[in-house]
């Protein structure tokens, strides 16, 4: 097999080192990490195929030890990646790169809403920029991030790249959990809107069993109400209210135990969120950044790693919108069941 050694891999730009799995393009011979190759699913000079391009180490520029992002690579826009001085778009995510080209310029990284933006700006999601904040935040944020490492390998800057939206107070209330060795941890969020909150933060495990535990929750008031329902279409021809504060009559009775029951578990799941979601979610946001750090085939620090911590993390709302219609779903068939027994009835 040939040897890389110093030449540059064509998607993410890195330098191929001793050891490092390298694939190369039947067509035209051109090298690639194999995790970059089968990321991007083709050759990174498959438009050259055509006009029977061929790759060779007399024609490939070598680093000789310099920095990724010199004038034989310009930096995507989008994701951070290198590509070729050429190229239009970028060939790791497809995004154009004439809009803004920077050949050997800081990285801007991920995409606008969850990342980085150029020098001296701040998107949601991202570390703010120093520049942008008023003195005594800019203080207290410098503070933060010179805190020691939240767990071994694991910085404040990889936090707020991961958490996202409302990193610097969840980094705060992180490195009291890490200090005290408590689980206990005030997020009003959480407590208002438990599973809803969890799904949003891509806790989708937790969010599931809460989501279970309320529905388990819900079915014996389903099921006392429907004997409930049929005794007052036999009384009254029609729903009435009065019959719910007559505590003498058994269904009456086992209907609002039920209810209680529910309302009860409610609130104890709401507590019980609201206090050890803090908790959860830090041992989730090292886990994952464990994970990214792992499996990725980047070097921390570098515009990639950033990226996938930034993917890998932040919110979904679209979580959050599933919940929910999945719960108007339960309701309408909660509805239609309840009527059908009552008319059948």
């Amino acid at each position: 097999m040939s040897n890389y050694n110093g030449y540059r891999c064509p998607v993410c730009g890195k330098a191929f080192a001793q050891g490092d799995d390298i694939v190369v393009c039947p067509d035209c011979g051109t090298p690639h990490h194999r995790a970059c190759y089968r990321e991007l699913g083709r050759c990174a000079n498959e438009s050259r195929h055509a006009m029977g391009g061929q790759w060779s180490p007399a024609a490939e520029a070598e680093p000789s030890g310099e920095a990724p992002g010199t004038d034989a690579t310009v930096l995507c826009p989008r994701c951070g990646s290198h590509n070729p001085a050429g190229n239009i778009f970028c060939q790791v995510c497809g995004s154009q790169l004439t809009a803004g080209q920077v050949p050997g310029g800081s990285p801007y990284g991920p995409p606008p809403g969850q990342g980085y933006q150029p020098a001296g700006q701040s998107a949601p999601g991202a570390a703010p920029a120093a520049g942008n904040m008023p003195p005594w935040m800019e203080t207290l944020f410098t503070q933060v991030l010179e805190e020691p490492e939240l767990a071994p390998g694991i910085s404040n800057r990889d936090v707020c790249d991961f958490v996202g939206p409302n990193n610097l107070a969840f980094l705060l209330r992180f490195q009291r959990l890490s200090r005290s060795g408590l689980k206990l941890s005030i997020n009003w969020s959480a407590f208002f809107f438990s599973f809803f909150y969890c799904f949003y933060r891509k806790m989708y495990k937790l969010g599931t069993i809460l989501l279970l535990v309320i529905i388990a929750a819900i079915v014996p008031v389903v099921m006392a109400a429907a004997p409930l329902f049929s005794e007052m279409l036999a009384q009254y021809g029609a729903l009435n209210l009065d019959l719910l504060l007559d505590l003498s009559n058994p269904v009456v009775l086992q209907y609002r135990n039920a209810l209680f029951l529910c309302q009860g578990t409610i609130s104890v799941v709401n507590f019980l969120c609201g206090l050890f979601f803090n908790a959860a979610y830090f041992r989730q946001v090292c886990k994952e950044i464990q994970t990214v750090q792992t499996t990725g085939h980047f070097s921390s620090g570098t515009p990639e790693y950033r990226y996938a911590l930034v993917r890998r993390g932040g919110v979904n709302m679209n979580a959050v919108l599933v919940a929910v219609c999945t719960l108007i779903v339960l309701y309408i068939l909660v509805g239609v069941g309840l009527s059908y027994q009552i008319v059948g009835g």
